[in-house]
């Protein structure tokens, strides 16, 4: 009995402490937006437009490549209804693009898609941005 006891307690100690760690940081999910080709993604008093694709010349999946290769976008930039830029961006395995930034708000882009595939050729209307939108 005093065996059935004991087991119980430690199981009892063990569990408990098990769920006491209720000190971990928890970050907030980002929000990605699709922005489509032709079309706008509008926030506060921004506006950005994906106009063209100008290149890609990534890698297809199910290829082996010695370069990763890249991705070019023209992007228009409207502020308050007026047009800013039209800007190059340029995707390649560096990461997340800035593509406009305030003191209201932050936008990034974080990839091209789709990505190409070998035995396909990608339709122009499929393309789309994947943007990540923080109004500050």
């Amino acid at each position: 009995m005093k065996n059935l006891i004991s087991t119980i307690l430690i199981l009892a100690v063990t569990f408990a402490h098990a769920q006491d760690d209720n000190t971990k940081k928890v970050t907030t999910p980002k929000i990605v937006s699709k922005l489509k080709l032709n079309t706008s993604f509008k926030t506060k008093n921004v506006e950005v437009k994906l106009v063209e694709v100008v290149s890609d010349s990534r890698c297809p999946e199910g290829v082996s490549c010695m370069w990763a290769g890249e991705a070019i976008v023209l992007v228009d930039i409207f502020k308050d209804g007026e047009k800013l830029e039209r800007k190059k961006v340029t995707f390649d395995s560096e990461g997340v693009k800035d593509i406009f930034s305030s003191e209201t708000v932050s936008i990034k882009s974080y990839n091209v898609m789709p990505h190409p595939k070998a035995d396909s050729k990608t339709n122009p209307e499929d393309y789309y941005l994947q943007l990540e939108v923080k109004n500050l």
